[in-house]
């Protein structure tokens, strides 16, 4: 059982934990360890995607003023992200297109993480209460903990057309994109 935290402490740790896997892949060149990084930030945006589409855009949507057009645009960032890590699962880290794939996908959750730590994470605050972001917490934390064990590669194989991202998010949720 998810210990319980406030949804914003919680991906706000999320948001560091990716942080910290960007700059492991700035920190070295060997293509081997860049693959295991790219495979890691893989499945922790699409567990953080698939944990705030589930969670947190819904109370976004009702509990914000814009509500509706922030969260549309926060899941469009981490739709254009899980796009790029598909794509990326598709290269081999020495092809020339791999670095500019990670730097872009570098460019759009760093976005979506000053979207909402700037605007909808202060809002979430003032705006819910202490038990409410407490409870969306533990949601969040559950759906981490689900995620848990996902195997960068399966014993059969990616299978036709299925990426990592594809993986993780079919493990949370039953169903790709």
């Amino acid at each position: 059982m998810p210990e319980q935290h406030d949804v914003v402490d919680v991906l706000t740790t999320d948001h560091h934990v990716v942080r910290n896997l960007f700059e492991g892949y700035r920190a070295t060149t060997d293509p081997d360890q860049r693959r295991q990084l790219v495979d890691r930030m893989t499945v922790e945006v699409v567990r953080h995607s698939v944990a705030e589409e589930t969670y947190l855009y819904p109370t976004v949507r009702k509990a914000l003023p814009n509500g509706d057009r922030i969260a549309d645009e926060e899941i469009e960032e981490l739709t254009e992200a899980e796009r790029i890590l598909s794509d990326l699962d598709a290269v081999d880290p020495r092809d020339r297109r791999f670095d500019p794939l990670v730097r872009d996908l570098m460019d759009v959750v760093t976005m979506h993480i000053r979207g909402e730590e700037d605007l909808v994470f202060p809002e979430l605050r003032e705006r819910l209460t202490p038990e409410e972001r407490m409870m969306l917490g533990l949601r969040v934390g559950e759906a981490t903990a689900a995620a848990q064990g996902v195997p960068p590669v399966s014993p059969e194989g990616p299978g036709p057309g299925r990426t990592l991202a594809d993986r993780v998010r079919e493990r949370l949720t039953g169903r790709t994109r």
